[in-house]
């Protein structure tokens, strides 16, 4: 049995701020906020774009006329229909390739311009344009023009053929192109070939199709009608979902979940027959379709005919204006592809004993390949690669050899372009084609020592270690009580979900397993268990990891896991489940709770010092005695003037206060008294907002919990901006555990209490005429605590409903003239909410957590992210 690998866990870790700001501007959730900030979407209009994407309005897509050979192909086609001329469209047997021939086949009926196509049996064959074809098509078809879609851009000989018997050729392909030797088409349509001015250069086969539909026939509403099978080619080739691409295919999948407002109707509308009929065979009759639905459930039935049979049938059944032959061929597609998943089964395990017993894994690349499988094994082959390259993490091609010749697919990781790997071979190849992560080729047999030797080569000079390693990207760290169904609603606009647009995922710590795991699935391969974060329960389930069984089902086992949260739909319930991307299991080594962690016999920079429930008091005092630079956080400016009028006596000298008021000059002043030494002590309510102005801080202590991740660690900051030895002091204790429980109820009020203070702050406002009011007066506890008020003034000022002006401390209150405005256009009123949510199981990890774990999560947080850019 291969052992799971390792994965290396790499966070994006979007800037708080930024996700809160972007979330009030859009009255979305925070979580909402922190993904499109963690997808570089920064600029509202940006984040609407790629939310809503309009295509009446065309946000989100490109000219069709600035693609090279655009204009010159419309004109060619416009002339072939005017003078009657027959037209055949050549595609390719899979998803991408069906779709995008369905597309063109439909814009040309819709232009009452009949148009024939051609569909290469895999097995016969093989991938691309073929002189078999073309000869054919010349001589049944009679065709005077042939369109390629996602194929032919490599086909050089094969068009030169077809110019030989008067056809002319249009190729609409977006697989990588041969620098050197192109086609001799009369028009050549890729984003990737050299001088092509289009600005998005990873459309799909079916999208280019799509532009050239576009091209001849500008109808908005048409043009929408199509994107059902834009977007399914799209997610299932695995093309970036970035782009134009993200726009097509977000419309497309709401045109194929387009409610039926009809009664006795099915609940979504699918008017493609074709498209409806797979639905229903499928599972998807009444559910929403999402881009997993079409990854894993429509696109293996499609792919599946071109696999097991001939994929012509694909394209009637997504033209067909007739229920009884969509009915047919859908479940025939069905059929097909539960003899492609034995199939794939069985080369996938013969594959498997191959590499683990005849193949060096030292290697940087892998090559599989026997004649044992079958002629139907050229149609799994891609998917085996797949399944492969997740296990080893390498370069891999899967090549099934019939007689004389191989036909094999490839997938590669990231460091290292696959199709640019064949052509560097291609004096070994018969035919290649493909991107930079999937490739497919034929071969003689007689080459695939030598091919072998060339591939692991190219691999061997271009992937580093770094490159071997396999790795997780997750979005940030959050814990199970943000996850909702309704903020897991929210994150359905994300779809569809896919190459480049990744469904989300999450790290959260300390998880436990709540009860046994079950085994799941036909085979048993899969687990699924209950976990627990506090009092926060969810669904997870493990795919592929029933070998594991043994190792969830263990007492007291604690988990950090990796994950993509979902909806689960069964039987008319709608839940939150996890489907868990990796784990790690925390260790069990953990006996002794140091007082200092690292310890001093160990190497560090900077170390935590365990000094929970001690008594505060004492300890300062003893700490400052040393002399010695320090910065004592407290939970408020209440409990600041309690550290610096009761707790210390007023003889101490050189100690400063610093809080929300501090400006950053007088930020900087203290920075630079302290490297004087006219500064020992900074007391603070609040964060160094620019710790590396800051000398060499000795010590930094916690005098009470904190309420969020964030504010936590900005404030370990000052201790890793030098190299010196700096000292985290821990002297909180359990009794801080309900102060700040207090503490968030009165700084974060809710909707209710808000309404009431706004009343209050309108009232005392009016009283006092057009002068406004001193926020000062506010701020005295005749309108409530002082925190909550302060709060409430941030808010209301962010919503528009007031206006503070003069200078610090003597600031007045202007009432503004406004609208009513929803709470959550408000940053501070939507981090309330997140820290109200998460708190909890934070106190939990501050007070609870074993000291060398505590380091363990500080250490991990400075060296993924810089502290000021850390997640809640």
């Amino acid at each position: 049995m291969t052992q799971r690998p390792h994965k290396k866990w790499e966070f994006k870790t979007p800037d708080l701020d930024k996700s809160l700001k972007l979330a009030a501007e859009l009255r979305v959730s925070p979580l909402v906020g922190q993904l499109l900030v963690s997808r570089k979407i920064t600029n509202p209009e940006d984040a609407r774009t790629y939310l809503y994407p309009k295509f009446a309005e065309l946000k989100g897509f490109h000219d069709p006329f600035k693609l090279a050979g655009m204009e010159k192909a419309v004109e060619r086609i416009r002339k072939a229909i005017s003078r009657g001329e027959k037209i055949c469209i050549y595609g390719d047997y899979d998803t991408d390739g069906t779709t995008a021939t369905a597309l063109l086949f439909d814009t040309f009926r819709e232009m009452d311009a009949p148009a024939d196509y051609y569909i290469p049996n895999r097995f016969r064959e093989g991938y691309g344009l073929t002189k078999s074809a073309v000869e054919e098509i010349h001589k049944k078809n009679k065709a005077k023009l042939l369109i390629t879609v996602d194929c032919g851009i490599t086909s050089v000989k094969e068009v030169a053929l077809a110019n030989q018997l008067g056809i002319d050729v249009i190729i609409t392909d977006h697989h990588q192109p041969n620098p050197v030797d192109q086609p001799p088409a009369h028009s050549l349509i890729s984003p990737k070939i050299q001088g092509n001015e289009y600005p998005y250069p990873d459309l799909a086969g079916v999208g280019l199709a799509f532009k050239l539909a576009h091209g001849l026939y500008n109808d908005v509403k048409f043009l929408r009608s199509l994107l059902d099978l834009v977007v399914l080619g799209t997610v299932v080739d695995l093309v970036p979902l970035t782009g134009e691409n993200r726009a097509l295919s977000r419309v497309g999948l709401d045109e194929l979940n387009e409610v039926n407002k009809e009664k006795h109707s099915g609940v979504y509308k699918r008017k493609r027959l074709g498209i409806r009929a797979l639905c229903n065979v499928a599972g998807y009759a009444t559910k929403k379709l999402v881009g997993k639905s079409l990854s894993f459930g429509l696109g293996p039935r499609i792919n599946a005919a071109g696999r097991m049979d001939t994929a012509r049938k694909v394209v009637k059944l997504l033209t067909t204006e007739h229920d009884d032959v969509a009915t047919r061929i859908a479940s025939e597609l069905d059929q097909a592809n539960r003899e492609r998943q034995e199939l794939e089964r069985q080369i996938q395990d013969h594959a498997q004993d191959i590499i683990e017993n005849e193949i060096d894994l030292t290697q940087k690349s892998i090559v599989v390949h026997s004649d044992k499988w079958g002629k139907k094994a050229k149609g799994v082959v891609g998917i085996v690669a797949s399944r492969l390259l997740e296990i080893h993490h390498k370069p891999v091609f899967v090549l099934a050899v019939e007689g004389q010749e191989a036909t094999g697919s490839g997938r590669c990781i990231e460091g290292m372009n696959l199709a640019d790997s064949l052509n560097n071979c291609t004096n070994l190849l018969l035919k290649h084609g493909g991107h930079a992560a999937a490739a497919g080729l034929t071969l003689k047999t007689e080459n695939i020592p030598e091919f072998k030797k060339a591939f692991n080569k190219y691999a061997s000079e271009r992937l580093t270690e770094e490159a071997l390693q396999p790795k997780l990207e997750l979005d940030f760290e959050t814990y199970l009580s943000v996850l909702t169904l309704e903020t897991l609603e929210e994150l359905e606009q994300f779809e569809p979900f896919g190459r480049e647009n990744n469904p989300p995922r999450f790290c959260t710590r300390r998880v436990k397993i709540s009860g046994a795991p079950n085994l799941m699935g036909k085979e048993k391969q899969h687990l699924s268990m209950s976990i627990k974060q506090g009092v926060e329960r969810k669904r997870a389930i493990a795919w592929r990891a029933g070998d594991e069984f043994f190792t969830f089902n263990r007492p007291n086992l604690l988990l950090d896991i990796a994950f993509s949260p979902e909806i689960n739909e069964w039987q008319g319930n709608r839940s939150v489940q996890l489907i868990l991307n990796d784990w790690k299991i925390r260790s069990e080594r953990r006996e002794v709770n140091w007082d200092v962690f690292p310890t001093l016999e160990d190497d560090s920079a900077v170390r935590l010092v365990n000094r929970r429930n001690t008594t505060k008091k004492k300890y300062l005092l003893n700490l400052l005695a040393r002399e010695e630079s320090c910065i004592i956080y407290v939970q408020d400016d209440e409990m600041l003037d309690s550290l610096l009028t009761r707790l210390l006596p007023e003889s101490i000298e050189g100690i400063v206060r610093h809080d929300v008021t501090t400006t950053t000059a007088e930020e900087t002043e203290f920075a630079q008294q302290l490297a004087r030494g006219e500064l020992r002590t900074i007391a603070s309510s609040t964060v160094i907002e620019n710790p590396h102005v800051l000398p060499f801080v000795k010590h930094i202590v916690f005098c009470h919990l904190t309420p969020s991740p964030n504010l936590f660690f900005k404030r370990c900051a000052p201790a890793f901006a030098t190299e010196d030895t700096s000292f985290l002091h821990l002297i909180y204790g359990d009794a801080d555990g309900t102060a700040i429980q207090n503490w968030v109820t009165k700084k974060y009020p809710e909707k209710a209490e808000l309404q009431k203070l706004y009343g209050g702050i309108r009232k005392a406002v009016q009283s006092n005429g057009a002068d406004g009011y001193a926020e000062n007066a506010m701020l005295n506890g005749t309108l409530g605590a002082p925190s909550t008020v302060e709060t409430g003034l941030t808010i209301f000022e962010e919503l528009g409903f007031i206006e503070r002006y003069g200078e610090p401390g003597h600031r007045l209150v202007k009432l503004c003239p406004a609208e009513k405005s929803d709470l959550s256009r408000s940053p501070t009123y939507l981090r309330g909410n997140l820290i109200k949510q998460t708190y909890p199981s934070f106190v939990e990890f501050q007070l609870k957590e074993n000291i060398e774990s505590m380091w363990e999560r500080i250490e991990h947080e400075y060296q993924i992210t810089d502290p000021s850019d850390s997640s809640i």
